[in-house]
């Protein structure tokens, strides 16, 4: 009868083999973690982290005030896990655990999105690498399986030493707070769009007027534009339109147009220009108390209604038309 069992030798190929895996999964898991603190950070790094804020803290049920302090924490906890994955100290006990309760809490929100037939950019990496919720999620999965695998191999360091961990962290987190400042989260107080606007015709205009701020690949944009097309169609003496794009998706601007029947008037400026002490960008002006798509009503230099975002202030066209009626 043939042995069933594996000799020495190939034992120890098969006990040397599981190890390379193992250091390639938590070099692998480091590069993932690594790569996704630094997304968030993607040009400039207060841009990234406002975006990060807006398509998923908030959303979650932070509030505009807690939202920069956990954005940070958790963007330092991403640099920390990429650090600690690979050495030994509470990696069983502490590490690992607390890696899981993340990515299990951000799971569970990105499957609300699923269901709720969100299929935009999930900002997990940022806009460095968009993602879908779906995909995310199952990006989560396959790292909640890695984390599994090193988990049944690993052991604690013999004396694990807890306090280089935590202030290991500490540094980290120090060091957001530091080298990103809560206090350059709001840069533009001052909400005249107008003077933004590149048309002095429309800028003088002493009659209802509505300007924009789109993204041209932003999907609420083009309907919010559609919208907007609809209204002009059945409202007499209907206001002039001008929207502001940002260059981010200027290529996209045609299909833009195409999608929502007629071009309006419009003007593309920078994404974004942090660096210098003007508000001279579209991120600056809008960020980050508003969120795309942004509709403002005028009359004359009057703002009368501003909508933005998705959520509870979003753009209503029902209530638009009834405010031009």
């Amino acid at each position: 009868m043939k042995n069933i069992f594996l000799s020495d030798k190939e034992l120890n190929n098969l006990h040397n083999t599981m190890k390379i895996i193992l250091v390639f999964t938590r070099l692998l898991i480091s590069a993932l973690f690594f790569l996704s603190a630094i997304a968030k950070l993607y040009k400039p790094a207060i841009v990234g982290i406002l975006n990060f804020e807006e398509s998923q803290l908030i959303p979650m049920g932070f509030s505009s005030d807690i939202a920069p302090i956990f954005s940070r924490l958790i963007i330092g906890f991403e640099f920390f896990i990429a650090f600690a994955i690979l050495q030994s100290n509470y990696i069983k006990k502490l590490v690992i655990p607390s890696t899981v309760i993340l990515l299990t809490i951000f799971s569970i929100d990105l499957s609300i999105d699923i269901f709720s037939g969100n299929s935009e950019n999930c900002g997990c990496f940022g806009e460095l690498i968009p993602m879908t919720p779906i995909q995310a999620l199952i990006k989560n999965i396959i790292t909640l399986g890695a984390l599994f695998f090193i988990y049944m191999f690993v052991k604690d360091k013999k004396n694990s030493n807890f306090l280089l961990l935590l202030n290991g962290f500490l540094i980290i987190a120090l060091l957001m707070f530091a080298l990103i400042p809560i206090s350059n989260n709001i840069k533009n107080t001052n909400n005249d769009f107008l003077s933004h606007v590149n048309s002095e015709e429309f800028s003088n205009l002493e009659d209802k007027k509505i300007l924009c701020f789109f993204d041209a690949g932003c999907e609420h944009c083009q309907d919010a534009a559609k919208d907007l097309d609809s209204i002009s169609l059945i409202v007499n003496n209907f206001p002039k339109v001008h929207i502001i794009f940002s260059d981010s998706e200027k290529d996209n601007i045609k299909n833009f147009f195409d999608f929502v029947g007629r071009e309006f008037p419009y003007q593309i400026m920078p994404y974004d220009n942090w660096e210098t002490p003007e508000i001279d960008s579209y991120s600056e002006i809008t960020f980050p108390l508003y969120d795309n798509p942004v509709v403002i009503l005028y009359d004359g230099v009057k703002q009368v209604r501003l909508f933005d975002g998705y959520g509870s202030n979003k753009f209503k066209a029902d209530q638009l038309r009834r405010m031009l009626e």
